[in-house]
């Protein structure tokens, strides 16, 4: 029997960590039952709009609709003439930005695991609703950016 893991372990959960040490007995103790006695079904759900979330089709770019204005779409495709960028541009989001009420009691370690799987589930909802158009998910954390960063644009053939 072989395991087939969607993506990595999840590390640093300080507050499953904490949660799951209350209990005497901790054997079959897990991420479920976390879910189960911590998180209401609401929070999951509108969660899901991160992992797949609304785009709009404007012209031949694809951009997260939350992030879409079309005074800043024209403004950008004026000054860079190149759709893809305006993409990239548009659709950038900082993950801190998610979370702004916890930003700062979180491990930055939980910030980037959480962009890689939001990077993993846009690449498997751009496939699924632009099956021609093949996407580039970008994920960085460099000095410069403020925190993880996701976004998406398209790349030639």
């Amino acid at each position: 029997m072989n395991g087939i893991y969607s993506i990595p372990p999840v590390t640093d959960a300080v507050n499953y960590e904490t949660w799951k040490k209350q209990w005497n007995e901790q054997e079959g103790l897990d991420v479920f039952s976390y879910i189960s006695d911590q998180c209401h079904p609401e929070q999951m759900l509108l969660f899901s709009k991160v992992f797949f979330p609304d785009f709009l089709s404007v012209g031949e770019g694809v951009f997260l609709e939350r992030n879409f204005a079309f005074e800043t779409f024209s403004a950008r495709m004026a000054e860079m003439n190149d759709v893809r960028e305006v993409e990239r541009i548009i659709n950038n989001v900082h993950v801190y930005d998610l979370f702004d009420q916890c930003a700062d009691n979180v491990s930055d370690s939980v910030f980037f695991q959480l962009c890689n799987v939001i990077a993993f589930s846009w690449r498997m909802v751009l496939k699924e609703k632009f099956p021609d158009q093949k996407f580039f998910v970008e994920v960085s954390n460099s000095e410069s950016d403020y925190g993880p960063v996701i976004t998406f644009f398209q790349v030639g053939e």
